[in-house]
């Protein structure tokens, strides 16, 4: 399991820098109306130095994707029950978008990020109901089967 957690980390390191970095080209513009590669925070955090800034960018980007990938481990861990993952996976990413949102300069207010991260909590939700409903259809079918097994050997 570590390995394809591992894997899984890699995969997510990935698709978060260049989402992370898709993002901010399309949502940036700079003072001069041109496209910024990343929020003006975090240019000033990068004493203005353009490369600086896109390789932090990319670097907690790549982090935030790394842990979201990496903690659908969760779900694999046979003796935890579906809503504790699910909870454990919405924790880490509410918790980790946090402090990234707010160095690389996403959110601008404490009232977006609420609201971000409320978006964040109702899609975990949603998710485990899909899921919930999903494996109870699965468990029901598995029980017919065996009600017919059972009957056969009668």
């Amino acid at each position: 399991m570590l390995k394809k957690t591992i894997k899984a980390a890699g995969i997510g390191f990935l698709i978060g820098m260049v989402v992370g970095n898709l993002i901010a080209i399309l949502t940036g513009n700079s003072d001069t109306g041109g496209v910024t590669f990343a929020s003006q925070k975090l240019l000033d955090m990068a004493g203005g130095n353009g490369t600086v800034a896109m390789l932090l960018q990319s670097l907690f980007s790549g982090l935030y994707g790394a842990v979201c990938f990496a903690g659908m481990s969760f779900y694999e861990i046979e003796r935890m029950p579906l809503a504790a993952a699910t909870a454990l996976h919405c924790a880490l990413i509410v918790l980790l978008f946090i402090p990234i949102a707010l160095l690389l300069g996403w959110v601008s207010d404490i009232g977006t990020l609420l609201i971000i991260s409320g978006m964040q909590l109702v899609g975990f939700f949603i998710i485990w109901l899909i899921m919930y409903f999903g494996y109870k259809k699965q468990i029901r079918e598995l029980n017919e089967m065996q009600k017919g097994f059972n009957n056969k050997d009668k």
